[in-house]
């Protein structure tokens, strides 16, 4: 409702009590005048008293419910009319505000991230859902509490009491904000990264992103480089000290037989890197997603008497090596070299920690669901149980220095891993200690087919 603008009606009552003591006067003398004008003067009193009681009835009125102003007479009117524009704007100003707030709670519930907002004391004000569970706060209960009391961590009390600006501008903006990461109070297996910022009068905006992926591809990327240096030292050290030997020797006092023992160790340890190398440059080919060859069709008969043959090889005959193949033409649907490298992995694993003497067996089969296997058993040495969820794993090895000796990089398992993940097939593990072990290739019912 637009009230329209107030009117000076002030002096309308005064004027009325001056005629009418004018009248008396004239018609009943000076006494008459004298009553009249005290009667004025009371009942002005008595009509500013009403509307006072009125406005102070109004003014106390409850405020969960809404009561109309009432209307005035004379100046009160204005007086009341002004008062309800009054009442007007502000009403409209805390709507405006209470939008503004819920349009801030609501857009802070959408974020990926947590959100508390605290007081210039560290006193919670307000905390989005995600923020709640990660720091498992109540906002109904703990509303109001300082932050500090409710998550017991010293590093992040000495973070929470850095002193920020209240007003930083451009790069002071940058240096005011803080950062910590912590693991999460909810879940153990989450990192938060904590990131405050001046906000309001004292206040600060408190910012928890989850970086548990970014933390662990940190780590592995540092393991993985302290792996690679690592796994290059030893190679590279006994190429050096060899090297070393023959500059420090004349030729003539070294038998051609030490030289020529000395360049075979020197050539062993350079294909050793060159193998480091090569699964490497495979295993971030397969990570990288490109494909440098198209999928087709292939049978997979031809394809295991092949390995067959390469295993038997491998093995230098210490080795029985035998082939189960389905009579029917089975073929599979893949990038060629790709699973041949797979599978080839699984072999060579295989013939290095089976003693001699023992039995390697690969087979193709189809089970019920129509998913195809390419399994590899041995008698080898077998894998404890604890071991099989992280053989996958780069660089993991059971046994270092068995590894390294039998000439393996490390890389072979997660090579067949990221290779069977391209193909939506999965490695399966089945191993006893001194029994011996089956790794199994599987693929997905899409990819196995009957040849023509």
């Amino acid at each position: 409702m637009v009230l329209p603008p107030p009117h000076n009606r002030g002096w309308i009552l005064p004027s009325i009590i001056v005629v009418l003591v004018l009248i008396a006067g004239g018609l009943g003398g000076v006494w008459a005048a004298l009553i009249t004008l005290a009667l004025g003067f009371a009942g002005i009193a008595a009509f500013h008293l009403a509307h006072l009681y009125i406005l102070q009835r109004w003014t106390t009125s409850s405020l969960e419910h809404y009561t109309p102003l009432p209307e005035g007479m004379g100046v009160w009117g204005d007086v009341l009319a002004a008062l309800l524009r009054r009442e007007q704007k502000r009403v409209a100003f805390q709507k405006a505000q209470r939008q503004t707030i819920e349009q801030f709670h609501r857009m802070a519930e959408a974020l990926p991230d947590g959100v508390i907002v605290l007081d210039d004391r560290r006193h919670i004000e307000w905390a989005n859902l995600r923020a709640q569970q990660w720091l498992t706060l109540d906002l109904e209960k703990d509303r109001g509490r300082p932050l500090g009391n409710l998550v017991r961590m010293p590093e992040f009390l000495r973070f929470l009491a850095d002193d920020l600006d209240e007003t930083p501008s451009g790069d002071d903006l940058a240096q005011q904000q803080r950062t910590l990461v912590i693991p999460s109070v909810f879940d153990t297996g989450k990192t938060l990264e904590l990131q405050q910022v001046p906000f309001g009068h004292g206040g600060r905006l408190l910012l928890a992103r989850d970086v548990t992926q970014y933390e662990a591809a940190a780590r592995l990327r540092r393991d993985f480089i302290a792996s690679v240096s690592h796994e290059l030292k030893t190679p590279l050290t006994v190429i050096v000290g060899f090297l070393e030997t023959l500059q420090e020797t004349p030729a003539a006092d070294m038998p051609e037989q030490t030289r020529a023992h000395y360049a075979n160790l020197m050539r062993t340890q350079a294909d050793s890197m060159q193998r480091l190398v090569d699964d490497l440059l495979t295993l971030s080919a397969l990570e990288s997603g490109a494909r440098e060859k198209e999928e087709e069709w292939f049978e997979v008969a031809p394809l295991l008497q092949t390995l067959q043959q390469q295993t038997q090889v491998l093995s230098q005959n210490k080795h029985t090596v035998t082939l189960t193949v389905p009579e029917e033409k089975a073929q599979i649907y893949g990038v060629r070299d790709e699973l041949v490298s797979a599978f080839n992995n699984l072999l060579t694993n295989a013939v290095r920690y089976t003693p001699e003497g023992g039995n390697i067996e690969l087979s193709w089969a189809v089970d019920k669901e129509g998913r195809g296997i390419f399994a590899v058993r041995d008698t080898g040495i077998g894998i404890a149980a604890e071991h099989l969820p992280r053989l996958t794993e780069r660089f993991y090895r059971v046994d270092r220095g068995r590894s390294r000796a039998s000439g393996g990089t490390g890389l072979g398992l997660a090579i067949v891993k990221h290779v069977l993940l391209r193909h939506q097939g999965e490695l399966t593990i089945d191993s006893r200690v001194g029994k011996g072990s089956t790794f199994s290739a599987v693929l997905p019912v899409a990819r196995v087919g009957e040849g023509g």
